[in-house]
């Protein structure tokens, strides 16, 4: 009898795909990281030595045996930016990432977070980051399955600014 190695997977662009199942998978938290600039609120954008323009993100259960996606969100906040955040909302927005050039499978849920009004300074020093109001994020974003999310934040925060 044959087996595959192959399966059937939702690629988040709306079309199934077929992916190794040998490819490792993980769970990862996007951080949708901004602050309220005396009225104006503003996303954190790193801006990456391989030319992307991402939001944060980071690997659920990192050494931590059962943390949830809501705890993760904190951990990472506080790791990359260190900064305690205000709030961590799950937008309840879920994509499964097929990363090719890491031989993962990476599912993928978007948060909101709010962090201090303060100047923080990226984790990895080497790489550069802006503030971009939430009109000026979705244009920024490199990564489609980023700049989907952008649509629920407007939504969930009734602003257009």
């Amino acid at each position: 009898m044959f087996t595959s190695n192959v399966a059937e997977r939702t690629n988040g662009h709306g079309n199934d795909f077929r992916y190794d199942s040998n490819m490792k998978e993980v769970t990862k938290i996007l951080m949708f990281s901004y602050r309220n600039n005396n009225g104006q609120k503003e996303f954190f954008v790193q801006h990456n030595h391989r030319g992307f323009n991402t939001v944060l993100s980071g690997h659920v259960g990192d050494n931590i045996p059962d943390e949830t996606l809501e705890q993760a969100a904190r951990r990472e906040t506080i790791e990359e930016l260190g900064v305690e955040p205000i709030s961590v909302t799950n937008l309840d927005h879920k994509e499964v990432v097929e990363l090719k050039e890491w031989d993962k499978l990476s599912t993928e849920w978007a948060f909101l977070i709010e962090i201090p009004n303060i100047d923080v300074h990226y984790l990895e020093g080497n790489e550069e980051h802006g503030w971009y109001t939430l009109n000026q994020l979705e244009e920024t974003l490199t990564w489609p399955n980023h700049q989907r999310v952008v649509p629920k934040i407007r939504k969930m925060l009734d602003t257009d600014t």
